[in-house]
């Protein structure tokens, strides 16, 4: 149990935050040099890459999961995007938004390439 709260429970607890979220029919701004939204959406789902891959990571069920574990969370991350903005569809006063889902892939693939670089870096200095 320990292991679950500290591995999958913060991944289905931030999907469920981004959910709630995406239900709110109006969510207030703030004024940024770059595009809100595509900064709050970028920033997310990079957090949801990092807990994607850490449930996946580190769970007893599969290792082939295991092996594959940032490619299945930054897939799982950006088809939650997707799933994310059709959700978005059916809420008044939100949309479907095509750039709302490259910035979801796009804090993803922050997150893989970071991930990728960080650990290239660290095998190349052992």
């Amino acid at each position: 149990m320990k292991d679950f709260a500290r591995n999958q429970l913060p991944l289905i607890v931030w999907c469920a935050l981004i959910f709630w979220l995406s239900s709110i029919n109006r969510i207030p701004t703030i004024k940024f040099f770059l595009p809100p939204d595509k900064v709050a959406h970028t920033s997310f789902y990079f957090v949801l890459c990092w807990f994607s891959r850490r449930a996946f990571r580190f769970q007893n069920a599969s290792d082939w999961l295991r092996k594959y574990s940032l490619l299945i969370a930054f897939l799982f991350a950006t088809l939650y995007g997707v799933s994310d903005e059709i959700h978005q569809r059916f809420v008044p006063g939100r949309t479907f938004d095509y750039f709302d889902m490259l910035a979801d892939a796009t804090g993803a693939g922050i997150f893989a390439l970071a991930l990728t670089v960080t650990t290239w870096w660290k095998k190349k200095a052992a």
